[in-house]
């Protein structure tokens, strides 16, 4: 009797675990149409993510919290015959790297030296460059995939004294870790 409560519990406990694992384990897929999904873990409780727009060639979200203190992420995907034929920023060259980074100028309407440029990766290895105004009023996490710019702007929250934080692009570039890009069967 003592073996069947003790296999009974043990299997309680089992499922128990699966179940929670599980929970933590979500995954949720946006499809580039044409092109790739992005597979990542489910937002953080309180997140929502919308779809402003949703084509062929562009994708935009925002990414808010229910709390507005909370920071405010913009994602952005879109194809560009600049990076036609290539697959990551890793393949940029150092002209295409300096472009960008001016366009960084020229969206925001900052003097050269108002934006600080780091090149990161995330933890599963894809290069990303991460873009923040000295001021901290925005934060930008940008990269390329299958000749696709992908941009997560990141602006701080209504209660957000002093602008972005570093855990703010740190919590990003952990997200981003998790990210599976997977290119469309043919």
């Amino acid at each position: 009797m003592k073996k069947i409560v003790a296999l009974a519990l043990s299997l309680m406990m089992l499922l128990g675990c699966v179940s929670a694992f599980a929970e933590t384990a979500e995954k949720e897929t946006i499809t580039m149409m044409g092109a790739f999904t992005i597979t990542y873990d489910k937002l953080p409780e309180g997140y929502t993510l919308n779809v402003m727009t949703d084509t062929e060639m562009d994708y935009v979200a925002s990414i808010t919290a229910e709390d507005a203190s909370k920071p405010k992420i913009l994602l952005t995907m879109a194809f560009s015959d600049e990076w036609d034929g290539v697959n990551t920023l890793a393949d940029a060259t150092e002209e295409d790297i300096a472009a960008v980074k001016q366009d960084f100028y020229d969206v925001t309407e900052l003097d050269d030296g108002d934006i600080i440029f780091e090149d990161q990766q995330t933890g599963m290895g894809t290069p990303v460059l991460v873009a923040r105004a000295v001021d901290n009023a925005f934060a930008a996490v940008y990269t390329i995939y299958m000749s696709h710019e992908i941009e997560v702007d990141i602006f701080p929250g209504d209660a957000e004294e002093g602008g972005v934080k570093d855990e703010d692009i740190q919590n990003m570039l952990s997200f981003l870790t998790n990210v599976e890009f997977a290119p469309l069967a043919e």
